[in-house]
């Protein structure tokens, strides 16, 4: 069991500053394709890069603003529990913050339905509902060990990151828990 301190965690912000650094890409990418298929590839590169400037600000004031507001209904805290077997990773987030997490995804899907934002309402329904993660080690593509951090983080072939959250004492252990289960070709990346 694992209580994390979201104020001191990077481990998440880094990731969801590379999502955004994600998101804005696309419509960026898109605008450059219609210029560039117009004839106009040099202007098509300035629209691309301000609309990636444009997406991304607006993004990382979101970001700003959503992420210490969440950290403040979340105590600060996140309380996980991970059990391991010689097939799968569980994350089992803790009552404490499962209970938090929940009224966090409610309040989304009340502002859904306030704006009549169905994608919203759903994807809110969706994040209060789910308080466990499975990683099978035979679907495991991707092992990335944070040994500074104390994370490893399981990609498996559906794309989903399983980060595990480990004590200092025990991270050697963990680490090579896992490596040993999961299968011969898995890329591991060491960081």
């Amino acid at each position: 069991m694992v209580d994390v301190n979201l104020w001191r965690d990077t481990v998440l912000p880094a990731t969801l500053l590379k999502l955004i650094a994600l998101a804005a890409v696309f419509p960026a990418l898109l605008l450059l394709v219609i210029e560039t298929v117009e004839g106009n590839a040099a202007g098509g590169l300035r629209a691309a890069a301000q609309v990636y400037g444009i997406v991304a600000g607006i993004l990382l004031v979101l970001f700003l603003v959503a992420y210490p507001a969440s950290i403040i209904v979340k105590g600060g805290r996140y309380s996980v529990l991970f059990e391991m077997d010689a097939v799968a990773v569980r994350h089992i987030e803790m009552p404490t913050s499962a209970d938090r997490s929940a009224l966090l995804a409610w309040v989304g899907v009340l502002a859904g339905m306030a704006a009549r934002d169905p994608t919203v309402m759903g994807s809110n329904l969706l994040a209060s509902a789910r308080r466990e993660m499975v990683t099978r080690f035979a679907d495991v593509r991707k092992v990335t060990i944070d040994e500074r951090r104390h994370v490893i983080r399981l990609i498996a072939r559906d794309l989903t990151r399983n980060l595990i959250y480990t004590p200092p004492a025990d991270f050697d252990r963990i680490r090579d828990a896992i490596l040993e289960r999961c299968r011969t070709d898995v890329r591991v990346v060491r960081r």
